[in-house]
């Protein structure tokens, strides 16, 4: 199976990017992430061309949680991963990459480019596309197969807490602590119900510390459809109504210093 999707990708490789313009280095990065990491990105500087090469690396293994009766643990085997697009970027820039598909394990390069006017701050990034994942579970039921998981791919590519910094021209360049940190126990305060949903839905937030920062709704190309800030201490909950937007997926990310809480959601 991983033979087949592997010369399916390559055709795919050749044929829709040929125009990548970085060159792979897998001595640059020889663990799952990304070189320079976020905190040590060059910033962009407003109303100045930009251009910066990405060295990265798609981990080969993993562990995720599927419901399909009650939760079960899942030990997940990437086998490829395609990016389709990485939203989240200023205005003015954009992302390329080399190759399109890389398989689990793999190195790739990108480059950020262009030139943005957009305001000075943080930008988050969110990749999109398709991971082939090949999972096994033994308890409480025992299966093996092949898993093809669509969306937001930052729990399967190296953008997860990726991030830009845009600055005014010619001030100093400098990145906010936590930022480019996925909080774990953050993470786990938040809950999105009921999901899937029909665009109506309630976000709770359960934390024992201050939460302070941003909610926010992003749509699979970046945008942000709602967003309101967000400085609650304890039990914390609201009602969303989205069904004015298209199906489809989005995230529902909370944004604070301490790290990035972010959850998917599924409007049908």
């Amino acid at each position: 199976m991983k033979k087949i999707y592997s010369l399916v990708f390559a055709l795919v490789t050749s044929i829709g990017f040929t125009n990548a313009q970085c060159t792979i280095n897998p001595g640059a990065q020889p663990t799952p992430g990304v070189s320079p990491t976020a905190a040590n990105l060059p910033c962009v500087e407003r109303t100045v061309a930009y251009s910066q090469d990405l060295q990265v690396k798609i981990q080969d293994a993993g562990d995720t949680t599927l419901t399909i009766i009650v939760p079960i643990a899942v030990h997940i085997i990437v086998d490829s991963v395609r990016i389709d697009s990485v939203s989240g970027l200023p205005n003015g820039l954009t992302f390329s990459k080399n190759p399109n598909v890389l398989l689990g394990g793999g190195n790739g390069c990108g480059t950020i480019s262009g030139t943005t006017n957009d305001p000075a701050g943080t930008y988050p990034l969110t990749a999109w596309g398709t991971a082939w994942l090949h999972g096994s579970v033994t308890t409480p039921i025992a299966f093996d197969t092949m898993i093809a998981m669509n969306g937001n791919l930052n729990q399967y590519s190296p953008f997860g807490g990726y991030y830009v910094v845009v600055v005014n021209q010619g001030a100093p360049c400098t990145h906010p602590a936590g930022i480019n940190e996925f909080n774990a126990d953050l993470n786990a305060a938040l809950s999105v119900l009921p999901n899937p949903n029909n665009g109506q839905f309630a976000v709770n937030v359960n934390a024992g510390n201050r939460v302070n920062g941003e909610m926010v709704v992003v749509d699979m190309t970046g945008r942000i459809v709602y967003s309101q800030k967000l400085d609650v201490v304890g039990l914390y909950n609201t009602s969303l109504d989205l069904t004015k937007y298209s199906k489809g997926l989005y995230t529902v990310q909370l944004r604070t210093a301490e790290g990035v809480a972010s959850k998917k959601i599924s409007i049908q």
